[in-house]
């Protein structure tokens, strides 16, 4: 029973990383998983049960992802580089979205969102403190904005050349944050 239901749940994740919010649907989430929607509702009765299980996992491999991507970054030279590598990664920003407008619909969610804000923002907290460039508040707060911001625009418009914009932005950023 635990397979089926992880099935459902890396059904569910895959869909939100591929469509968003709009895509994940008991229908669609079903058939992915090989199920009629009337088995899907017996590991899941509503909608919302499912969203809530699919968001505590999608939380769970954002922050190791995000876990990762700091891991590998060496120096703040090389910081902003890694960054924009993950900038233009769209599946993620498409499952932060769908995240943020769950959280946005149903306040049970909020929890879950607001968790994986402060853990990300712990994360780049340590990561500056790594570097000595004065992790205050504000700070932690600027590069995890421009993060999040660079994210969903690149998302939005798939520009050309957004990961070398990313890389500007961050640099610029990092540059800023070094001479303070």
């Amino acid at each position: 029973m635990e397979d089926r239901r992880q099935q459902i749940l890396d059904a569910g994740l895959a869909i939100l990383r591929e469509e968003g919010l709009p895509g994940f649907t008991q229908p669609r989430i079903a058939a992915r998983s090989g199920l009629r929607q009337s088995h899907l509702t017996y590991y899941f009765p509503t909608r919302t049960a499912l969203l809530a299980a699919v968001a505590r996992q999608a939380v769970d491999v954002q922050l190791a992802a995000a876990g990762n991507m700091i891991g590998r970054i060496a120096s703040p030279r090389s910081a902003p580089a890694t960054i924009a590598s993950v900038v233009i990664r769209h599946e993620n920003t498409r499952v932060l979205v769908a995240l943020n407008q769950a959280a946005d619909q149903e306040p049970a969610l909020r929890e879950l969102f607001n968790e994986l804000t402060d853990r990300f923002i712990e994360q780049l907290r340590a990561m500056l403190e790594k570097f000595s460039m004065k992790p205050d508040q504000a700070t932690v707060d600027l590069v995890h904005a421009l993060f999040v911001g660079l994210s969903v625009i690149d998302l939005a418009t798939s520009r050309d050349r957004g990961e070398a914009r990313a890389k500007a932005v961050m640099k610029k950023a990092f540059d800023l944050l070094a001479t303070d």
